[in-house]
Formats: structure tokens, sequence, C-alpha cells
């Protein structure tokens, strides 16, 4: 009997397993507390050099309803730019004509220009394209779900060195895009995803710094300010089967997961951080405040409905969370979590499961609470250090894992498991049964005739103890031979028995020399009623007419038939009915059949375990690889062509995929 002590610590190992790898959302949700609350305790600094212009309830009071016109951000830049800004983003979308733009307005009234007095008319729209030529501008784009067709030309504006595997295979991923109208988008410096992606519970945790929109690689907003502020035009992205390896500036290394996703470290965001628009467009405010800084411009008003929650716990404007990502970028400081760092997390995982686990069956059960205890302190302390080096090792699990490890009830697990092993031995017992009785059954069905032999030679190699494949071949006078070949879906004994009827029904019509339609047609119907579960046979069946030297077939639901002549010329002759069995059929015209003139030509009928096995390690046989091996043999003999083809897909001592089995008919054959 198997120590309970070890079934036990099986038991806490799969339940474990299974947790982490179905991570349901109330797992998920329990996570994140824990997370969260590393956020809000651990903080690591205040935000500088970052400054958001925020058109907050005071500048939508004295500007008036937005949105503003687009000379009224012109104001903003031409400002800024005063005081040499390293860069400015917008987390505004200008993706429409501005409608308070007086040159379009005016445009649109029912009267002549030159009645009009002689007056310059402002273009705001003009005025604001200039604008941001002459500064480091970068506008937002933004990840649209939808299907809608944007017209709109404008590409990312970063060089992207892609380095391994296709990136967009790894990244989230949107089929259209909103975009600023192209004649401003063409102008900017750079241009940044800013869709964030919440948490199931809608908080802001993690945010992708690479996005595939509109089948285009962008950068997030917060990665093309940094590289517009550091001056850089590269961005360099490595990737791997198991996805994003790295993201690169000249200056910065982003710290990304496999999918291009960052996990945001909020650090102290103040008043200070904050200019007001107004303040801004009216020139009155601490000039200090954006002096050599990287500005955002975005909102705060409650009406403008960019307002998120965040894992520290606060409600924020979106825009900030780009700040805080900038941040993150420049400092290095985003908390690491990528596949090198969870397979870590489960290696310290492992090992602090094995101990806690361990441990409690060696000492007195009375000292076991003291122990769980202790352990949980020691894991939730040795992760808070670990957070400290910007990783973060969720100690829920491990927790989980100490509550779990006091569970008694995996004694019956053993009990479960030991039942099931009894149960299997017995499956096991009849299946062996089952495969003697197939195997003794199958013997019997294949045919042996020296006579027709000359002009059909068939070959079986079953893959396991029983082939699933068929083949006959009976002559009913001096000119005609049938024949029939199929592959019979399903293993085993009810799989034989379904071929014994089908051989059996096919040996009776013959003998009566039935047409090739008939005999398909009660075959068929004889499949459909003694089948199990909806099992059928693929199919070849035809006549071979000596005198007159030609076949007549049908090909029902099996792989294409070779057509070989003496040049070695190849053709294929494909399937045009659905598989025997499949369906009932009442009419012997729903068969109709192909004839061939087969006076200099080999035919080779074969199942797809030829095609499909192994000549070499990974590497199947195939079509194109089956004509190559006729053409060494220079030979069209049946036998010769089915036994090399044969010991090719057998002597290499690779496992068969599937049974072989190949029928050949040459008429001129006379070995």
């Amino acid at each position: 009997m198997i120590d309970k002590k070890y079934i036990y610590l099986a038991g806490v190992f799969l339940f474990l397993i299974i947790i982490k790898f179905i991570n349901p959302p109330i797992i998920q949700k329990i996570s994140f507390i824990n997370y969260d609350f590393y956020q809000k305790v651990f903080n690591r600094g205040e935000v500088k050099d970052i400054t958001i212009v925020d058109i907050d309830e005071k500048s939508i009071a004295k500007i008036g309803q937005f949105p503003w016109r687009r000379d009224i951000y012109s104001r903003i830049l031409t400002n800024l730019n005063l005081h040499n800004p390293k860069a400015i983003a917008f987390d505004i979308v200008f993706s429409e004509e501005d409608k308070q733009n007086p040159k379009d307005l005016l445009s649109k009234l029912q009267v002549e220009i030159d009645q009009l007095i002689d007056i310059e008319v402002i273009d705001t729209n003009k005025i604001f394209v200039k604008s941001i030529k002459n500064s480091k501008v970068i506008l937002p784009i933004l990840g649209d779900p939808k299907d809608n067709f944007v017209k709109n030309n404008s590409k990312p504006k970063l060089r992207l060195i892609v380095k391994g595997e296709n990136p967009k295979n790894f990244i989230y991923k949107f089929k259209n895009k909103i975009i600023s109208l192209e004649e401003i988008s063409s102008v900017a410096s750079g241009i940044g995803s800013i869709s964030l992606i919440p948490s199931i519970d809608g908080v802001i945790r993690n945010v992708p710094v690479l996005y595939n929109i509109d089948d285009n690689l962008w950068p997030s907003l917060a990665l093309e300010t940094v590289r517009i502020a550091t001056g850089q035009k590269n961005l360099l992205v490595k990737s791997s089967k198991n996805g994003i390896d790295l993201i690169k500036t000249k200056k910065n290394i982003i710290p990304s997961d496999q999918n291009a996703v960052i996990n945001v470290k909020y650090n102290k965001f103040s008043k200070n951080n904050y200019v007001s628009a107004v303040d801004v467009i009216n020139n009155d405010f601490d000039h200090k405040r954006v002096e050599n800084k990287i500005i955002l411009i975005g909102s705060s008003a409650q009406a403008l409905f960019d307002i998120v929650k965040i894992s520290n716990g606060k409600i924020i404007p979106g825009v900030e969370v780009h700040a805080h990502i900038i941040d993150n970028i420049l400092k290095n400081q985003s908390i690491l979590k990528n596949i090198y760092t969870e397979t870590t997390e489960n290696i310290i995982f492992l090992f602090l499961i094995i101990f806690l686990i361990f441990i409690p069956m060696k000492i007195k059960p009375k000292f076991s609470i003291i122990f769980f205890i202790g352990s949980i302190i020691i894991i939730n302390l040795s992760s808070i250090i670990i957070y400290q080096f910007n990783f973060y090792i969720d100690s829920l699990f491990v927790s989980i894992a100490g509550v779990t490890a006091f569970m008694i009830s995996l004694y019956f697990r053993y009990l479960e498991e030991n039942s099931l092993a009894i149960e299997n031995e017995k499956k096991q017992s009849i299946l062996k049964k089952e495969r003697e009785i197939a195997g003794e059954v199958q013997k019997k069905l294949f045919p042996s005739n020296k006579k027709i032999e000359k002009y059909i030679f068939a070959r079986n190699t079953p893959a396991k103890d029983v082939s699933g494949d068929y083949y006959d071949y009976y002559q009913v006078n001096d000119n005609e031979i049938y024949f029939i070949l199929g592959d019979v879906t399903g293993k085993g004994i009810k799989a034989g028995i379904l071929m014994a009827n089908a051989a059996a029904v096919f040996r009776s019509l013959v003998k009566m020399n039935s047409s090739v339609g008939k005999t398909a047609l009660y075959m068929n119907n004889q499949v459909k009623d003694s089948s199990y579960q909806a099992m059928f046979i693929t199919v070849i069946l035809g006549k071979i007419n000596l005198e007159k030297k030609e076949m007549e077939f049908i090909n029902m639901g099996h792989e294409p038939m070779m057509v070989l002549d003496q040049k070695f010329n190849f053709e294929y002759v494909k399937s045009t009915l659905p598989p025997m069995g499949l369906m009932p059929i009442k009419d012997e015209s729903f068969f109709k059949t192909t004839n061939l003139d087969i006076s200099d030509k080999t035919i080779l009928i074969y199942t797809d375990g030829v095609t499909e096995g192994y000549v070499d390690e990974g590497q199947e046989l195939e079509v194109v690889g089956l004509e190559n091996e006729i053409k060494k043999l220079n030979s069209t003999s049946p036998e010769i062509i089915i036994n090399h083809v044969t010991n090719i897909l057998t002597d290499k001592g690779f496992s068969l995929r599937d049974d072989i089995t190949v029928l050949g008919i040459n008429i001129n054959n006379s070995n």
C-alpha cells in the first residue's frame, strides 16, 4: 500500500496546479487584492519632469463647451513651446473636422463670397496643423474592435527593427483605428495608442506598449512620447516562439512581458504635475512647471468621461495613466512579470510548497498550526523583499497551499485512484480480447488468389494489432475481376464487425456479377444499417475488363487514385461520392461510375497511412515523396512498387501513425 503521506503531497500539488492553470475569476480578484496592496504600500517616490496640461472644469467654464476650436490648441502649443518642452503628447483624438472652424461655417452660408466685406477668414484647422508641424507633438490613436472602415492612410512614425518572430502574433490586436484626420496626423512627430485595457474588475493595472492596429505595429502613446522626448528614431523588437523577448530604444529597455504589456508602477502624482489648460492659454502660469519637461494634454473633467481606477485604489484621469507609464519607462521602474519571471516564480513556488507540506508531516500536530502561520509570514515577507527589486511574486497560491495542506479528505483520493486503477485493468483486458477477435476476423477477409495476383497485387501492414483497412478482389469470369479497397473509421471489434459485413456483401454481390453501381448501393445501405455511432468506410470499388483493357470504378470519399503510365507520368482521380455508409441511398443511379483505359497503365490505390507515414524524423512521405520513390524504381510492376513503398515506411523503425494498405493493378504485368 502506498504511503498516505505521498498521496497527500500529490493531491496538494494536483489541486494547486489545477487552480493555477484554470485561474478562475474569483482567484484573479483575490490576486488583485494582493497586487493592489503592494501598490498602495510600497510607493517609490514622485513623478518628476512630466506635466499634464489639464482641460479641467475651470478651463471648460472659461473657454466654453468642449470640443474647442483648433486654434485654441494652437495657442496652447505656442505658449508651451516658449519653454522648450521635450515633447508634447495629446490624449485627444482629432478624428473629425473642426465644427467651429470659421472658414467651414462661412462656406455653408447660402451667399456669394464676393458679396461680403473683404476680410481674412480664419482657418482654425490650418492654424492647428502649422502649430503641430512646428512642435514635437505626439498624437493618439485608438484601437477600434469594429469593422468600420476608416479612410486614413496614416502610418506609425517610428522606424521599427524586428528580429525573430512577427511581434503582431503576440500583441493586442484591433481590426480598425480611430485616429486624427490625416492632414493633422501626417505632420505630427509621432503617433501612439491610448487604448487602455482594464482587468476583469475594471481597474487599470497593466498596459500594452505595442499594439496591432489595422495590421500595423503601433507604439503606445507613452512609448512614442519617450522616443520623441529622448530624440530617438528607432525601436528594436525581438521576439521568439514564446512571445516578445525585448523592446528597446537606443536609451531605454522597456520591461514588458511576452505580450508587450507592462505592469504599471503608480508613483506619487501631485497637483504640481498639473497645469490648468486655461492658464496656459492665457500664459498665466509658473513656467518652470513646463520648462524642459514632457507635456501631456488631456482632461480631468468629469463630463468628458476619461476617468479610470488604478491599482493603488485611486481614481485618476486617463491621461495620468500615460504619464505614469512614461515615468516607468524613463526610470526602468515598472513591475517586471514576463515568461522568465513567471518561470522563476513557479520554481520558487514549488520549493516553498514542498517545504510547507513536508515539514508539518514530520512534526507533532500541536506545532503544525504554529509552523503554518510562520511559513505564511516568511513567504509573504520574501515576496515583499522581491517586490523591492521590481519583481512581483503572488504569495496567494502559497497561502492556499498552506490551507489545503491540512485537508484530510485527500485520503479518499487514494481510494478513488486505486479504484480507477482496477477499472482501467479491466478495460485493458477487454480491449485485448477485442483485438484478438478482430485480428482473427480480419485474417479471413484478405484474399489470396495466385491467378489474379498477376494482375492485382495488394499488401496491408497494420499500425497496431488490428488494421482498420480492408481490400478484396474476385474474378467472376475469364474477363472480369472485381476489386475493392477501403478504410474503416474506428478500431477494434466494432470496426472489425463492420468490415466483415461489408466484405460479405461484396463477395455475395460480385459472385452474381452485379454492376459496380448496384454493388455500391447494397454495400452502402448495409454499412449504414450495421454501423455503430456513425462509422463509415472510404472506398474505391471497381471492375476490370481484361478483354477491353478498361476499368469501371467509383471513389467514395477515398484518397485520390494514382494512374501511372509507362513514361512515369502521374495522374490522380479524386473522389466524387460521399464515403460508404455515411447516408442512406435509394437509387443505383446515384453511383455514377468512371471508365478508364488501363491498357498501358498501372493503377495504385492506397490509404492515407501511406502518404502520412514517416520516412525521416518528423518528415512524412506525402504524395510527392511517393512519386519520387516510384521513379527511382524505374518499374511499373505493382508488386515491386508496393513492396518498396511498404519497406521504406517500416524499415526505419518509426512507429506507424496509421495502417498502410496499397492495392496495385496492371493487366500487362505477367509476373
